[in-house]
């Protein structure tokens, strides 16, 4: 277990390395044909734009550029998402999507990377969604999905910002409340820059 100086000292450096950027690229997973994880009229799509929109609002109040991978609901393919990944210099590319598994069972928050240029901003990210929604950890990760594996240019991380699958999480994320806590978390990118 790392001791508490060595833990703070490492979340000091990992901070610093987040806020060499001045544009935020951020892309609500789905859309159009493609609903994502969907439970009854609850569908994934609709909840990454909604809280997209409410991440973009937040950063734009705080000085920040933001581009959004798409502001409606129409469907982006996986390229296209990445190319506006890879479009922006001095930039992060954040993914945001919601979570679904079979049973029901699943819960919580987890953020990805693929390369380790991700990494720092996926720690940065879980942390404080975490702290701003209470939700439980299920940890950072490293995945091969295609927009994180194929943005390059910048750092790239996907968010799972909770079940559709698990009634009580599905339940809360319907309100703006829920939302709100998941944007905030993630808009605490821009630290104190």
């Amino acid at each position: 277990m790392p001791r508490p100086c060595f833990t703070f000292l490492l979340f000091l450096f990992l901070a610093a390395r987040v806020h060499a950027f001045d544009t935020v690229i951020l892309d609500p997973g789905h859309g159009g044909h493609d609903r994502g994880a969907a439970n009854g009229y609850v569908f994934e799509k609709h909840l990454a734009l909604d809280t997209a929109r409410r991440v973009q609002q937040l950063l734009t109040s705080a000085g920040l550029k933001v581009v959004m991978t798409r502001e409606s609901d129409v469907f982006i393919p996986l390229e296209g998402r990445s190319a506006i990944g890879n479009s922006r210099s001095n930039a992060i590319f954040v993914s945001i999507h919601y979570n679904y598994n079979r049973g029901g069972s699943g819960h919580g928050i987890e953020t990805y990377h693929c390369h380790n240029a991700g990494y720092p901003l996926a720690a940065y990210i879980q942390a404080y969604v975490l702290k701003e929604s209470g939700l439980d950890n299920r940890g950072v990760k490293r995945a091969n999905f295609h927009v994180i594996r194929a943005t390059t240019k910048n750092p790239a991380v996907l968010v799972e910002c909770g079940f559709v699958s698990n009634r009580s999480e599905r339940g809360a994320m319907m309100t703006g409340n829920y939302r709100n806590q998941i944007a905030e978390g993630i808009a605490k990118t821009h630290g104190d820059r």
